[in-house]
């Protein structure tokens, strides 16, 4: 199978860095069930189209515990997605 064959993403626009509503910079998080190549990231961030995308993926597949990709990590997302 292709790395870019269609595949539905689970998805979240939220505001970074800000805690009121519509205010602060729109982020895209994105939830994955694989790990995926850069080529095929960098895509979905064109997609999406906004100033931020980081993506998640499972520690472990019995585990519910979601990971910050380093990549594509900064410090007001990581407070961020510590309240989802």
């Amino acid at each position: 199978m292709s790395s870019m064959a269609k595949k539905p993403v689970k998805y979240s626009v939220v505001d970074a860095f800000t805690e009121t509503a519509f205010k602060g910079n729109p982020a895209a998080v994105c939830f994955l069930e694989e790990e995926r190549d850069e080529d095929w990231l960098q895509a979905l961030a064109m997609e999406f189209n906004l100033p931020i995308t980081c993506y998640l993926t499972s520690d472990d597949e019995d585990d519910d515990t979601v990971t910050l990709n380093p990549r594509f990590a900064s410090d007001g997302l990581r407070s961020l997605l510590s309240t989802l």
